[in-house]
């Protein structure tokens, strides 16, 4: 492994294509490669596996949550995105202990009277719960549960129970195929003598020249199954028990991303424009970041021909700021009220929007700041305008 992090590939000497790693990593930075792989199987999941159905009860919506409900009620769904819960015991001796659960792609799809409460609501939403409560923590006989507005900590309102929230939820077998791996004598020497609880390493998602692209911080290296592998000579096929810990692992959409990106960085712009809204979701997180422009003044041109969701939007941003196959350095957040209010480029820059319409139209009715007063473009282009660029619609 040479002093950038690269894997050397000398001694590969193989005419198939070299897209994962095993790496441990010291305490003092020192990397050592256990093992090097053709591929990986178990890496993606399909998030509809994991929805469930919350009734949000005795419910005070108030700002976007609110609009939500009131379009919901007799309609039809509302697509609400995130949504994070802070569950409170009314009757605990510490006011400040408190349990933090977040729901991700949330969809309202009704709104009553309240059981207990006319005047409250009941709202039966549709989700997955990507950090639920902790399996030692019993839900609360009097709660105070406070609706956040994602990650902002910008409250929607309140509900006294939540009702599906605190059940077992166990941890989805994710087992881990490594597909035609070439083992080093530190796996060898793991496969003869199975260590108990195994060893946590890093998965490494390589290019084609060995820089790796993405880096999974645990995988949990206990042996299920070793065999010869399909693809000859002295490899084998590994699985892996417990595979990543990540709940929730990316989308079955994802994978053509990760194809693309294993052929090296993109050469040219809106690359990302031929994936879905996941598969774009998921180039964000394999592009670097950067500040953007150093000289004032500086000129930006956007091409918004394909910026038909939010992701897109922050795809088709980077690139005109920072360059092709990059992302700029800002806190979408602030849009929902996050306390940092944005990042201030350090130098202020013009940002010229070509094809706005499709953005306007397209966003029209998505909307993430608190009060659900603005679509997501109709937010976008002040705060841009507070953070010190100029935008010229086009």
């Amino acid at each position: 492994m040479d002093e950038n992090g690269s894997l050397d590939e000398v001694g590969w000497g193989r005419d198939l294509p070299l897209r994962f790693a095993l790496v441990s990593e010291e305490w003092d930075g020192e990397r050592t490669v256990w093992a090097r792989c053709v591929d990986a199987d178990g890496l993606f999941t399909d998030r509809a596996a994991f929805r469930e159905r919350l009734i949000l009860l005795g419910c005070a919506p108030t700002g976007r949550l609110l609009k939500a409900a009131e379009r919901c009620a007799g309609y039809e769904p509302v697509p609400f995105g995130e949504l994070h819960l802070m569950v409170s015991d009314v009757d605990a001796e510490d006011p400040y202990d408190y349990v933090y659960c977040e729901l991700d792609d949330v969809v309202i799809i009704d709104s009553r009277a309240g059981t207990d409460d006319p005047a409250l609501l009941d709202l039966v939403v549709e989700c997955v719960v990507t950090d639920p409560p902790p399996f030692h923590r019993k839900e609360p006989a009097r709660a105070d549960i406070n609706l956040v507005n994602g990650t902002s900590g910008r409250s929607l309102g309140r509900c006294r129970r939540v009702d599906g929230l605190y059940r077992a939820r166990p941890a989805p077998a994710r087992p881990v195929r490594l597909i035609g791996c070439e083992p080093s004598p530190n796996l060898v020497r793991r496969l003869i003598r199975p260590r108990q609880g195994g060893d946590n390493l890093q998965l490494w998602f390589l290019d084609r020249t060995g820089r790796p692209i993405s880096v999974e911080e645990h995988i949990r290296v206990e042996t299920d199954e070793c065999r010869p592998s399909a693809l000859g000579g002295a490899l084998i096929d590994v699985t892996l028990k417990d595979g990543l810990f990540r709940r929730l692992l990316p989308p079955p959409a994802a994978r053509p991303v990760w194809d693309a990106w294993h052929e090296g960085p993109p050469r040219e712009r809106n690359e990302w424009a031929r994936f879905p809204s996941e598969g774009r979701s998921e180039w964000l997180r394999f592009t670097p970041v950067r500040p953007g422009p150093e000289d004032p003044g500086a000129v930006c041109e956007m091409d918004g021909r394909y910026v038909t969701d939010i992701p897109g939007l922050h795809c088709a941003i980077g690139e005109a700021v920072c360059g092709t196959g990059y992302q700029w350095y800002q806190c979408w957040n602030a849009l929902r009220g996050c306390q940092c209010g944005g990042e201030v480029p350090r130098v202020p820059f013009t940002l010229i929007w070509h094809d706005a319409d499709v953005a306007r139209q397209a966003l029209a009715g998505v909307s993430v700041d608190t009060d659900g007063e603005l679509s997501y473009f109709d937010a976008v282009v002040p705060f841009l305008e507070r953070m010190g660029v100029t935008v010229v619609l086009r």
